[in-house]
């Protein structure tokens, strides 16, 4: 498989993404970056779209967005969400699609192997991290047996 863009002259081919997105938890493809990339990616203020790849049990500490859609595909691995104000438990697998709209305050562990083709738009860092209540706290120390 290849990403291309013909008038640019350039590509990112899937399996470079193998040692590099696998040292760095997380690897965008497309995006107006603030931070160096190990990789290349097309330049676009338009939106952002990465891949996430766990080798360990990881949890995302709780936040929420302020502007983005988060979309997400489950390329392959488990990972859950708990929203953190209605307490409710989400499980995605391999092959699952879905979305975070902007003001979802939520946490997210994933198991080892997990990996997550993502699109994010409006693009920017509009993340808000959110203390963890006594509760989430140990929602999120269960990654490991999760």
């Amino acid at each position: 498989m290849l990403y291309r863009i013909q008038d640019k002259g350039c590509s990112i081919k899937i399996f470079d993404l193998g040692g590099e997105v696998h040292e760095t938890t997380r690897q965008y493809l497309v995006g107006n970056l603030g931070r160096p990339q190990e990789l290349n990616h097309f330049q676009d203020d338009k939106l952002e779209i990465g891949i996430t790849s766990y080798n360990e049990p990881n949890c995302e500490a709780p936040h929420y967005h302020t502007q983005a859609y988060e979309y997400q595909y489950i390329i392959s691995g488990e990972t859950e969400y708990i929203d953190i104000e209605s307490g409710e438990e989400y499980s995605f697998y391999a092959g699952d699609f879905y979305v975070t709209p902007p003001g979802i305050r939520y946490a997210q562990r994933s198991k080892p192997g997990t990996t997550i083709f993502f699109i994010k738009s409006p693009p920017g860092d509009d993340k808000v991290v959110i203390e963890p209540s006594k509760e989430i706290e140990t929602w999120m120390k269960k990654v490991n047996e999760s």
